[in-house]
C-alpha cells in the first residue's frame, strides 16, 4: 500500500497534470505538492486531501486507500456478508419474525461496546445475522431503536475498513428504521450516525447541514445526542476552513450535563470533547495548541479502546507538527497501534507521518521502530 504522497503523484500522471496545473486546482502551492509527493512533507489536514481529490476528480479512499493489504482478514471478510444483510431486508415485514427479539436487543448492546473495544472481526463476524433477524421484527419499536443502534455500529464499523459507501447504506437503513420509530431523539441518533458516513466520502458540508437539521429537533434533554451533533457542526465547520470555536464550546456546556458518557455509545463528556477540540486544532493547522490540549487529557478518563487509540494518533500528530522528536512520535503510534492495530496501520496521517520518517531514514538511518511500524503498514515493498 503507497503513501499517500506517492498515490498522488500516480493519480496526477494518470489525469496528465503537471504540478503545476494541480497546484492551480486545488489551490495549494507547487513546492508544497512536490515535497508532499516525494514523501519529504506529510498531508496533516482533511482539507487538504479534500482539495486534491477535487482537483484530481478522484474519491477520498482514492488517495488515501483502503488499507485492504494491512486490515484484518476476518473482519474483511464480513463485508460481503453485512452488504447482502442490508441489500436483501427491508421494513416492510415481509418475513416472519425469527430470533428472539429480547436477545436480539442484548445482542444489539454487545456488538456496539465490542466495536468500541477494536474487536472488529468479531464484531463484522456477528452482525449479518443480527440486522437480518432485527428486521424481522420491525413492526415492534424495541426492534426499529436496536437496528437505529445497530446500523450505526455496522456504519463505523464499514467505514473503518474502507467500505465507505456500505458504510452510507448503513446509515440510511438506520434513519429510515427512525424516521418509521417517529422518536425525535432517534431520529437525531440516526442523522449523527449519516453525519460519520458523510465524513468518511469526504461530504463535510452536507454532514455539517444534517447536524443542523437534527439540531433543530433533538429533545432538549438528550444532551449526549446534542453534544455529538454539536460537535460534528463545529468539526465540519473547520475542515470548511471556519471558527469551530463556538459549537466547541457550546458542546462543552453540555458535556457538563452528562451522568454517563457512553450512553447511545457516543462516548460523549468533557474528555471527549477534548478530542474533538484536538482534531479541532489539528484541522487548522495549529500543532502547538492541539499538543497543549493533549497533555490535558487523561487517556483512561476516554474509557474506550477506540478512543483511546484516536487520541493517541492525534497526540502523535500534534508532536510531530510542533517537530518534537520522532522517538516521542513512534512511542505514542506504537501505543496506538497495540490498542488498535488496524484503526492505527490504515490512518492516513499516521501512514503519512511514517512515510516521511522512512524517507528520512534512508539518509539518517533513524530508530528501527520506524522500519518496523512501515513495513507492517506495508509501506516498505519486497522484491
Amino acid at each position: 500500500m503507497d503513501s499517500m504522497g506517492t498515490t498522488i503523484r500516480r493519480l496526477r500522471r494518470w489525469r496528465g497534470l503537471s504540478l503545476d496545473q494541480l497546484a492551480g486546482l486545488s489551490g495549494l502551492s507547487k513546492g508544497y505538492l512536490s515535497k508532499v509527493e516525494n514523501d519529504l512533507k506529510e498531508i496533516d489536514k482533511r482539507s487538504t486531501i479534500v482539495s486534491i481529490a477535487r482537483a484530481l476528480r478522484v474519491s477520498l479512499s482514492d488517495i488515501t486507500g483502503d488499507g485492504l493489504e494491512i486490515r484484518d482478514p476476518q473482519a474483511d471478510s464480513a463485508i460481503p456478508a453485512i452488504r447482502d444483510a442490508l441489500l436483501s431486508t427491508d421494513l416492510d415485514g415481509a418475513e416472519a419474525p425469527f430470533g428472539d427479539l429480547g436477545q436480539l436487543l442484548s445482542e444489539t448492546q454487545l456488538l456496539a461496546a465490542l466495536r468500541q473495544a477494536n474487536q472488529d472481526a468479531e464484531v463484522g463476524r456477528r452482525l449479518p445475522d443480527l440486522l437480518s433477524a432485527l428486521h424481522t421484527h420491525a413492526s415492534k419499536p424495541e426492534a426499529l431503536r436496536s437496528l437505529v443502534t445497530a446500523t450505526h455500529t455496522t456504519a463505523l464499523l464499514t467505514k473503518g475498513l474502507g467500505a465507505f459507501e456500505l458504510a452510507w447504506i448503513a446509515a440510511e437503513r438506520g434513519h429510515e428504521a427512525a424516521t418509521r420509530l417517529g422518536e425525535p431523539g432517534w431520529i437525531a441518533l440516526a442523522e449523527f450516525a449519516r453525519t460519520q458516513a458523510l465524513s468518511g466520502l469526504g461530504a463535510h458540508k452536507r454532514a455539517g447541514k444534517l447536524a443542523e437539521r437534527a439540531l433543530s429537533y433533538v429533545p432538549a434533554d438528550a444532551y449526549d445526542v446534542r453534544g455529538a451533533l454539536t460537535l460534528t457542526t463545529g468539526y465540519t465547520e473547520s475542515v470548511l476552513g471556519g471558527d469551530a470555536a463556538a459549537a466547541l464550546d457550546e458542546a462543552a456546556g453540555l458535556a457538563e450535563h452528562v451522568e454517563f458518557g457512553n450512553r447511545n455509545f457516543l462516548l460523549f463528556g468533557p474528555a471527549n470533547v477534548v478530542l474533538w477540540r484536538i482534531s479541532s486544532a489539528l484541522e487548522r493547522g495549529d500543532h502547538a495548541e492541539a499538543a497543549r490540549l493533549a497533555a490535558t487529557l487523561d487517556p483512561a478518563d476516554l474509557t474506550i479502546d477506540s478512543r483511546r487509540t484516536t487520541f493517541l494518533i492525534e497526540h502523535a500528530r500534534a508532536l510531530y507538527g510542533i517537530r518534537r522528536p520522532d522517538e516521542e512520535v513512534l512511542a505514542l503510534l506504537i501505543r496506538a497501534e497495540k490498542l488498535g492495530r488496524i484503526r492505527t496501520r490504515t490512518n492516513p496521517f499516521v501512514r503519512d507521518i511514517i512515510s516521511t520518517m522512512l524517507a528520512r531514514a534512508r539518509r539518517e538511518k533513524v530508530a528501527r521502530e520506524v522500519r518496523g511500524l512501515a513495513d507492517r503498514m506495508g509501506l516498505i515493498k519486497t522484491s
